[in-house]
């Protein structure tokens, strides 16, 4: 009996200690916690906004219970839109929470906002820390309206004249949308009807097909007779310079920055280049090569069968677009046109 009576007391003397040493805990927690409420001002016009500050100094881990302010603050302090609950800072041990209220007020006259209050978020609720109460002076500036009369403006509408000098800050974009329709109508002329512009751009410049450009350039460098006046690597550079511009316009081939082999295999797989072209390009492009990086001196009959080549090259292999009848029609027309002109200016002379 002696013995259970001694288990009893040591019990209770352990609970004891530790309620004491929890309500211990709770006060020194206390005594470590601020809070604090200010407004952005004492005074505020009626219907105006301005917020309300909460913060609080505690201890990291201790955990407290903010109260909640839905619609009002008090019974003449609204809230507009309630903040959440922000941590400012965390430094030895404690840390600093702070949360925003933003109020107005539509009832002149001096407002309290009591105390708010702080309490441990557990099961004894004790409140542990609370604000100083403030507090707002809300002013009416409109005293002497008499509500009877209604709303009005506080002065008429003034009938000015109106001034060009107005329109100066925006000159700027009224040109750039004037500029923009414009290029908007351009383009739609240009699209759909180009005969109406033309006489406005001037003739239209012809764009000559590859195979035109080709022959008129090696018949300009057989002109010039390079190689019989020695300058044979001149001759050949040229020669397949056209080669190579022709075959890039031609079948779109990058040959103006593809080496000889490189140009050989690209032809391969072209229909429209047989096999007998594709032979005598080779035998040019490789005669070239031996002439500019291996001073090579060809005989005069090679001189010869390489312009040949080239030239009957580009005529098998040319494009040429089909010209409907009113198209050969228009040519023909143009054709007599120019030859007239050419008679009459003949016969005045």
């Amino acid at each position: 009996m002696k013995k259970h009576f001694l288990v009893y007391l040591n019990k209770l003397l352990i609970a004891t200690m530790i309620i004491g040493a929890t309500l211990g805990v709770n006060k020194a927690s206390a005594q470590n916690i601020s809070a604090s409420a200010k407004l952005d001002s004492m005074l505020m016009f009626i219907g105006g906004q301005m917020n309300l500050t909460i913060e609080v100094n505690q201890p990291i881990g201790l955990n407290l219970k903010f109260q909640q302010f839905t619609d009002t603050i008090s019974q003449f302090i609204e809230v507009v839109e309630a903040g959440k609950i922000d941590t400012l800072s965390k430094n030895n041990n404690r840390i600093q929470l702070q949360q925003v209220y933003r109020v107005t007020s539509f009832d002149s006259g001096v407002h309290l906002i009591r105390p708010i209050i702080f309490e441990l978020a557990d099961e004894t609720a004790q409140q542990i820390a609370s604000t100083e109460p403030i507090a707002l002076k809300v002013v009416n500036p409109f005293d002497n309206v008499d509500p009877q009369k209604g709303i009005f403006d506080i002065k008429k509408p003034i009938n000015t004249p109106f001034h060009l000098s107005e329109l100066k800050p925006y000159i700027s974009y009224i040109i750039g949308f004037i500029i923009f329709i414009g290029a908007i109508v351009f383009f739609l002329i240009w699209k759909f009807n180009r005969k109406l512009i033309m006489p406005l751009l001037g003739k239209e410049k012809v764009i000559e097909p590859p195979h035109v450009i080709a022959l008129r350039e090696l018949e300009r460098i057989k002109a010039e007779k390079l190689w019989q006046k020695d300058q044979t690597k001149k001759y050949y550079s040229q020669l397949t310079g056209v080669l190579r511009q022709y075959i890039e316009d031609r079948f779109n081939i990058p040959a103006l920055e593809q080496v000889s082999d490189e140009t050989i295999a690209a032809i391969k797989n072209i229909d429209e280049i047989d096999e007998k072209n594709r032979e005598n390009l080779t035998n040019i492009l490789h005669l070239s090569d031996l002439v500019k990086f291996a001073k090579f001196q060809p005989l005069i009959d090679e001189n010869d069968l390489s312009m040949i080549n080239a030239i009957f090259f580009v005529n098998q292999t040319k494009y040429e677009e089909i010209k409907s009848l009113e198209e050969e029609k228009e040519s023909i027309k143009n054709a007599n046109n120019e030859t007239s002109e050419t008679e009459l200016l003949t016969g005045k002379n």
